[in-house]
């Protein structure tokens, strides 16, 4: 039996309603956040097929942030359910490091580590599917390895065939996130690791959270469409770049939180009684 269902305009409000409220209090984490977001447009683009170490450690650092400003949130998303408990107070603007973000973190290097095997999975299985064209089609390594010396560039039919094989796997993905995109608000709310635990929450309401989920991301969507505009001067494009930086930093990533967190709540309540009380870990 399926449980309540999720309204998108409801949730979309509810989320901008937790942002006006909440996303003055974590302004610091919130600033720094800025910040990196800045710098990773300012920053000169790597060449290809090169491995920029400091781009990445930059981008390891504001991940870690990340996760602080998504502890602070949630933590005010759900501290009122949790009385006085100190672990739900946040640090000032915002910044702290504590039990929640380490599981947090935990969460998001399990999912990490899912990802990679899900990438090798795939890799492993279009090396098969490439190695059987070989053989159906008689083509060799050597000949296939002079024709693509001779041109670089993917032929618009390739393009074509590697969307076609790929847009499966991205749906599937964009599903199984969808499906447990609550693993952060319930891992800060029940103080406990949690990941697929969530799976069961979002049954029957994959659509309603991915609609919410787009009107909330828009604003972002139009602007990185007026940036890449043809002919548009590059000043244009890097202020456009600037804005869109302070709109994913203080509208966006506060209302997803706010969205999870109030899309959490109205479904737990659905949830089955586990054995004994006691929530199944981040497996579900």
């Amino acid at each position: 039996m399926l449980g309540r269902k999720i309204s998108v305009q409801t949730a979309v409000k509810a989320a901008f309603e937790f942002t006006k409220i909440n996303a003055p209090k974590a302004a610091g984490v919130l600033s720094i956040i800025l910040l990196f977001d800045i710098a990773s447009v300012i920053a000169p683009t790597p060449e290809a097929m090169t491995v920029d170490l400091p781009r990445l450690a930059l981008k390891a650092v504001q991940t870690l942030f990340t996760i602080v400003a998504e502890g602070a949130l949630f933590r005010l998303a759900f501290a009122s359910e949790h009385g006085g408990d100190p672990a739900f107070r946040i640090g000032p603007l915002g910044l702290q490091w504590g039990r929640a973000e380490t599981r947090l973190l935990g969460a998001n290097l399990l999912l990490y580590l899912l990802f990679f095997i899900a990438l090798l999975f795939l890799a492993i299985i279009l090396i098969v599917v490439l190695g059987a064209g070989m053989f159906i089609n008689g083509t060799s390594a050597a000949s296939l390895k002079s024709a693509s010396m001779a041109s670089p560039t993917m032929s618009p039919e390739q393009v074509s065939q590697w969307a076609l094989a790929l847009t499966p796997l991205l749906l599937v993905s964009l599903y199984v996130y969808l499906r447990i995109c609550l693993f952060g608000a319930a891992t800060v709310a029940e103080n406990k690791v949690m990941v697929f635990s969530t799976w069961s929450l979002t049954r029957g309401n994959v659509m309603p959270i991915l609609g919410a989920s787009f009107v909330i991301a828009l604003p972002l969507v139009v602007l990185s469409l007026l940036a890449t505009l043809p002919g548009e001067p590059r000043t244009v494009s890097i202020v456009i770049e600037l804005l869109s930086c302070v709109v994913d930093a203080f509208l966006i990533r506060p209302m997803s939180c706010g969205l999870y967190a109030h899309i959490y709540a109205a479904l737990r309540t659905n949830a089955p009684v586990e054995a004994a009380g006691v929530p199944r870990g981040p497996w579900g």
